[in-house]
């Protein structure tokens, strides 16, 4: 971890044009910009400055002091305000569901009682699915169950609540500055579809801009993948990602319009007999939807990306790392340009990678031998 984070330090310094750039190949399509990269990273010709930086902190639920506090899992949603403040969820909080820790890893308060009144998230049973912090600083949380959006300041204290339409069945709302809101539907069947969608002030949908594909029994043939939508926010831009469009990931502003495409080419990566056995393990006890399962000769091109706060790309191919339990990870500039690789292991499951980077801070989480969780600043 310390090896990476100095790593991705160090190509920031370099990653702004200089003497002797060579020619970036950009072409357009259908009127939007698009960045062609190839295997090898372009060389933009500046020297890099050497910088060596210590691993800050860690959070490990296996801990009595921290199990005490409460937290005795970390759930995959978290953030990081612009203090360096962190706030993860506990899917078994007993009393409180998201605890807040200072820059240096220090427990600061819990907030979020569990209960079904004003400001409060719901019983153990339906955890809030999802946290971010809100462009003022404000602490907004997602109750899918309750069909409510809860906002909390920085210092723990309710200051409201929204109503969310029940027809819809959000699963994660943002509040973008331009007051639109992007938020992750739940559309179930019969489309068996999870879309990414911008919604106005009054939750009127503007525009879908994607959407994860759940494999179903009405099928006929299901392919044995994880169907990875992935998105992500920064930099004043929204960034999507599909498995089935190949490696490609689209750029939009928060009116959702498509002003970027990043392509790249990549090495194909046979499919695992461990994969496949693990795969279908998930349907030992549905004979009729395991029968219907098929697999590809590849995996997809990457599985899923992180981004940090000025728009720089972290994506997460299934190459295997120099160590194990590593992958490889495809590293993109600002600009959408592939400017290197690095080898890191980050927990992830079958539909999401638990990473981000904010402040030049590399916040992640993985799985402990144990089965325990830890947190890593």
């Amino acid at each position: 971890m310390k090896r990476f984070i100095s790593s991705i330090l160090i190509l920031f310094l370099f990653s702004n044009c200089g003497p002797g750039q060579e020619k970036i190949e950009r072409i357009m399509e259908d009127g939007v910009e698009v960045v062609v990269n190839y295997l090898e990273p372009y060389e933009i010709g500046v020297k890099p400055i050497a910088l060596s930086l210590e691993k800050e902190f860690t959070i490990d639920t296996e801990r009595d002091a921290i199990a005490e506090l409460g937290l005795v899992d970390i759930g995959k949603y978290f953030d990081v305000d612009s203090e360096g403040n962190v706030y993860l969820v506990s899917p078994e909080g007993e009393r409180n569901t998201i605890f807040k820790f200072d820059r240096k890893g220090n427990f600061v308060t819990s907030l979020g009682h569990r209960g079904q009144g004003p400001g409060e998230l719901v019983s153990r049973r339906f955890p809030p699915l999802f946290l971010t912090i809100h462009s003022k600083g404000k602490i907004a949380v997602t109750n899918y169950y309750r069909r409510k959006l809860v906002y909390f300041n920085q210092e723990g204290d309710f200051i409201r609540e929204e109503k969310l339409d029940s027809k819809l069945m959000l699963m994660a709302v943002i509040a973008l500055p331009n007051g639109n809101y992007l938020a992750y539907e739940n559309r179930g069947r019969p489309s068996y579809e999870l879309p990414l969608s911008l919604f106005n002030r009054d939750f009127k949908k503007i525009k879908e801009l994607g959407f994860r594909k759940i494999p179903n029994e009405e099928e006929e043939k299901i392919k044995g993948i994880y169907y990875m939508f992935s998105w992500r926010i920064s930099g004043g831009k929204i960034f999507t990602g599909k498995h089935e469009e190949g490696y490609v990931i689209n750029v939009c502003d928060f009116e959702g319009n498509l002003t970027r495409k990043i392509k790249k080419e990549y090495r194909p990566v046979l499919l695992t007999k461990e994969y496949k056995e693990k795969y279908l393990k998930i349907y030992k006890n549905m004979k009729e939807f395991r029968d219907k399962i098929y697999f590809p000769k590849n995996f997809p091109p990457y599985y899923s990306f992180f981004t940090d706060d000025k728009g720089r790309l972290f994506v997460m191919t299934y190459e295997k790392g120099e160590n194990p339990g590593e992958y490889m990870y495809d590293i993109f500039n600002g600009d959408g340009l592939f400017i290197g690789r690095k080898s890191l292991r980050i927990h992830h499951n079958s539909d999401s990678l638990f990473a981000q980077m904010k402040n030049n801070r590399l916040y992640c989480i993985y799985e402990k031998e144990s089965g325990y969780k830890k947190f890593i600043a």
